[in-house]
């Protein structure tokens, strides 16, 4: 009868060990890239209709002022629209300026 003698060495199993765990990782580091990208194209997607709703609300608060005159709704409206489109303070004067001022409290850059 003849006896085998297998060698098993730690440095064999520790390379099957960090196989697996750089499968794993590969796999994490794949999951983690999906979902960087998913999260990119959905608050891309999002923009607009963010934008669109504010834009919308500028229209109604300063409208929805029936007691001011025509100056300051305009005034306000344009106030609002400078502030998120980031452009500079311009209020001009009158009525129009105190609208400008409201309207640009409102918005944000």
């Amino acid at each position: 009868m003849e006896i085998k003698v297998y060698e098993c060495s730690f440095s064999g199993i520790l390379d099957i060990y960090l196989y697996k765990h750089t499968d794993s990782r590969k796999l994490m580091d794949t999951k983690l890239s999906s979902l960087v990208i998913a999260l990119a194209v959905a608050s891309m997607a999002l923009t607009p209709l963010i934008m669109i709703q504010n834009a919308h609300a500028a229209t109604s608060y300063c409208s929805d002022q029936t007691s001011k005159p025509h100056a300051w709704v305009t005034g306000c409206k344009d106030g609002w629209y400078d502030h998120d489109h980031c452009l500079s303070y311009s209020p001009g004067s009158g009525d129009y300026a105190k609208g400008y001022k409201v309207g640009w409290a409102k918005g944000s850059c």
